[in-house]
């Protein structure tokens, strides 16, 4: 006991020297930052850094900003997460004047790269700043947001999910206005359309995150009734088992007789190997060989999606074809807040959580409360049964 004690105070005492060392070496790259102090009016800059997810459940709403009285004839620039760059790029330049990505894992271990793209950032001075990000993040939105030059620099109360309460203190500081936001967990979709209510003083009806997809030809051999596996997320308490997938796949084939495609990123590609050691059948393998774009065109002709809680749900969920059937493995992680979808926004959505959360479902406020912020139950705990025998109770019921 005394042992545990001990280490645990250990880990505690390095990840202080550790983030104070972090704290240190940040302020000093800052120092070293000339912003451009000479504002363009009616310039609007809106930095979105968080994952691909997060996106999907806010990009609709730039074009609420872009039509709004009070931004219509604004420039309005975005400082995205570059992992979803060729999406937006495709789906929001009709919203969007100016785009500036960012790598923002490199940013945070690279200090070249975070040097220089900070000064690429501030090269430019605008009207107002825009960071809707109710969890945010000190070292990244907060710090670009405290070395913009702007008369006005707005943001959201937020939370304490990512943030400690003595850097949000600090970096509260750095906003000329905080829009307040309900203490109470909300789904995503639901905390953005908040802060743009807040901020633009208008009631917004957005029923549903949507992708409305043009006619596109693919170079992809697409079978003519087949399920997606999608293996990939950014997290490895978000990953479900190989072997799991592959009984799944094997019910899929054997039982519904749909051919297999399976997908994900580039850092999956060793997993799909993996697969296929337990995989026998056939089955088109496409992780790593696709856009997000070709993703979306993939999912639109497809008949269900079985994924980790990644995201492809949030990207099949905001197709204008609202009859493919989502299945979710997750550990519970953000309950809530991106997972379960609420059924007036995507009814399709069927999560197959950790059994400890499956046997209180019935108690929605108690999984909120437990589970909203983190969750450590192991993934793993979930049976490729009991994932099998709830595609079966949908395929039976639909």
């Amino acid at each position: 006991m005394r042992a545990n004690k001990k280490n645990k105070t250990r880990l505690l005492d390095f990840r202080t020297t550790k983030n104070l060392i972090k704290f240190i070496i940040f302020f000093f790259i800052n120092l070293l930052i000339r912003p451009n102090k000479k504002i363009k009016l009616k310039t609007l800059l809106i930095i979105r850094l968080d994952a691909i997810g997060d996106y999907v459940l806010f990009r609709n709403y730039l074009e609420i900003i872009s039509k709004s009285e009070r931004y219509k004839n604004y420039n309005i620039s975005i400082l995205g997460n570059s992992s979803w760059k060729s999406l937006s790029e495709s789906l929001d330049k009709k919203f969007i004047d100016d785009f500036i990505w960012l790598n923002t894992k490199r940013f945070n271990k690279d200090l070249k790269y975070r040097f220089n793209k900070l000064t690429e950032i501030t090269s430019h001075a605008y009207e107002e700043v825009l960071s809707p990000q109710y969890s945010r993040n000190f070292y990244l939105s907060d710090n670009i947001v405290k070395l913009v030059r702007s008369d006005k620099k707005i943001g959201s109360t937020g939370d304490l999910s990512i943030i400690t309460k003595w850097h949000k203190n600090i970096s509260d500081k750095y906003y000329t206005s905080l829009l307040p936001g309900t203490s109470e967990i909300l789904f995503e979709f639901e905390r953005n359309r908040e802060f743009f209510e807040n901020l633009l003083s208008i009631k917004i009806d957005l029923k549903n995150p949507s992708i409305q997809l043009r006619n596109k030809s693919h170079n992809f051999n697409l079978p003519e009734s087949y399920a997606i596996l999608f293996i990939g997320a950014t997290a490895n308490f978000r990953k479900w088992k190989l072997k799991n997938f592959a009984n799944v796949a094997e019910y899929l084939k054997n039982y519904h007789n749909y051919k297999i495609v399976l997908c994900g990123g580039p850092n999956d590609i060793e997993k799909a190997k993996e697969f296929s050691e337990f995989f026998k059948e056939d089955f088109l393998d496409l992780v790593g060989k696709t856009s997000l774009l070709d993703l979306l065109y993939i999912i639109n002709q497809s008949s269900l999606l079985v994924s980790n809680e990644s995201c492809a749900p949030h990207l099949t969920a905001a197709l204008d074809r609202i009859n493919i059937n989502i299945f979710v493995i997750s550990n519970g992680n953000t309950f809530g807040r991106f997972t379960p979808y609420p059924k007036k926004i995507y009814g399709n959505y069927f999560p197959i959580f950790h059994p400890k959360i499956e046997k209180d479902l019935n108690n929605t406020k108690k999984l909120i409360n437990t589970y909203g912020m983190l969750s450590n139950l192991d993934i793993n705990d979930i049976t490729s049964e009991n994932a099998i025998a709830k595609i079966k109770s949908v395929l039976n019921e639909f």
